[in-house]
């Protein structure tokens, strides 16, 4: 209840990260600052911290970033921190403490969903996951760590959580018995004027597979599903630098909107 309380409290500041998560995201975290000039939590995820923000200052933030840092200097195993959905105007200030960009996710949508069909070669299945699957699909996403900046795969949890949302799907591809692929999607938007949108969460290939159209495979199986379940468009993001990826949506219509994405950025904690 704290944290849903943080996260509506949050509303009321011009920069915040918290609008964007679930409270039972950050179920484990600590709070740093909970005042008129910042929403400051914590949470430990193995070697960094993951921030959560509401302000009205980037100065207010910079205050409380360094006195977290101070915090945890003497924790060993602590080696960076992370901060995500950061303002293009507040870059600059992280930057001059050391904050580097880590991710910049950028939205692409597809508004006409007309290339979606692949012919499929005979030995790939494509299928619902069931449950004794979820460890074989998080194995997958976390064997593409670093493929693309920022990624570092999904938890047995989120995949289990994701696949018994309302209106979401994890599909897999398989070869000779083998899941070689994921793709997580679901449906929203339905009460709009332009029409329900497909969202493609997440597209995992295992690496020994790439280079033989698993992930257009996987993508062109589920833009037909959510064709048939009423999708009029389509929604994903992706990291700017991942240009494998851009190339494979680009083909099946997706395009970049103009506007940057969600900034993320990371400080090494140097000792």
């Amino acid at each position: 209840m704290i944290m849903l309380d943080l996260i509506k409290k949050a509303e009321k500041f011009k920069y915040k990260s918290l609008e964007y998560i679930e409270s039972e995201d950050i179920l484990n975290a600590e709070i740093l600052a909970d005042d008129d000039e910042a929403l400051v939590i914590y949470t430990k995820e193995s070697e960094r911290l993951k921030i959560d923000w509401a302000t009205n200052s980037p100065t207010k933030l910079m205050i409380r970033l360094k006195e977290l840092i101070n915090r945890v200097s003497f924790d060993q195993e602590i080696k960076k921190i992370h901060i995500e959905f950061i303002p293009e105007e507040i870059v600059p200030e992280l930057e001059a403490y050391g904050f580097k960009i880590s991710s910049e996710w950028v939205d692409f949508w597809n508004n006409k969903l007309e290339k979606s069909c692949y012919e499929q070669d005979k030995s790939l299945i494509i299928r619902n996951i069931i449950d004794r699957e979820y460890h074989v699909a998080s194995e997958i996403t976390k064997s593409c760590k670093g493929i693309s900046r920022g990624y570092y795969g999904e938890s047995v949890d989120w995949i289990k959580d994701w696949y018994e949302k309302e209106n979401s799907q994890v599909y897999v591809a398989e070869i000779n018995n083998k899941i070689i692929g994921v793709c997580c999607v679901s449906l929203y938007g339905f009460d709009s004027s332009k029409g329900t949108v497909l969202w493609i969460r997440e597209v995992a290939v295992d690496p020994n597979y790439h280079s033989q159209k698993i992930g257009l495979n996987l993508m062109s199986f589920a833009i037909d599903w959510g064709k048939k379940n009423g999708a009029k468009r389509s929604f994903l993001a992706c990291d700017m630098d991942n240009r494998k990826a851009i190339r494979l949506y680009e083909g099946l219509g997706y395009e970049k909107i103009s506007e940057r994405g969600q900034i993320n950025m990371e400080k090494n904690i140097n000792r």
